[in-house]
């Protein structure tokens, strides 16, 4: 049907495993989301699959969608939200304090309004960005990505994402909101 209607693209909102749907109920009424609140950027939403318990499905479903996307001419663009995290305790617990903008007190900050900022201007937060998207790209064959609230990702961040991922694919979109959700310290 999409392809009837002349559609060259198809924009899917947060695609990765976000926190606030909890997968063993996502036949339950209310328990949705638009995915905004990322908990593990390299793995597909188990909500969106046949089978949230069965993480093999989430995969192979999601690379299966693509794949008949593409097969009618359509391409895929991944919305990603790499400026902030629903939680911290997957990246802090590995060093504390290094994944997050934090204030002057040490409290996280809140460039988003979502909380939880992630320090994108970090020589190692930048490569796990970087191999993230890489992922999606050589995995899952996405052919653009739309950065959310791009102005909370460092600029050198953005051109190394960009010179990398058109190595592997020189037509791929890259494009993203130009602005920030609050005040952040990668802008004072």
């Amino acid at each position: 049907h999409l392809k009837e209607l002349g559609i060259t693209h198809v924009h899917l909102l947060p695609i990765f495993d976000f926190g606030s749907v909890d997968e063993r109920k996502s036949n339950k009424k209310g328990n949705r989301n638009w995915g905004y609140d990322p908990k593990n950027y390299n793995a597909p939403e188990g909500s969106y699959s046949s089978d949230p318990y069965n993480p093999i499905a989430r995969i192979i479903e999601l690379r299966e969608m693509i794949k008949v996307l593409h097969k009618n001419g359509i391409r895929v663009v991944m919305d990603v939200v790499y400026n902030h995290m629903q939680e911290t305790r997957n990246l802090d617990s590995l060093v504390p304090s290094y994944y997050f903008r934090t204030d002057y007190r040490g409290r996280f900050t809140n460039g988003s309004g979502c909380g939880n900022e992630i320090a994108t201007e970090r020589p190692m937060v930048r490569k796990f960005i970087i191999d993230s998207i890489t992922h999606w790209k050589k995995d899952y064959h996405i052919d653009g990505l739309r950065f959310d609230l791009m102005e909370l990702i460092d600029i050198d961040t953005m051109k190394e994402i960009t010179s990398l991922i058109k190595k592997i694919d020189d037509n791929i979109l890259i494009y993203g909101e130009p602005w920030k959700g609050g005040e952040s310290s990668l802008l004072n």
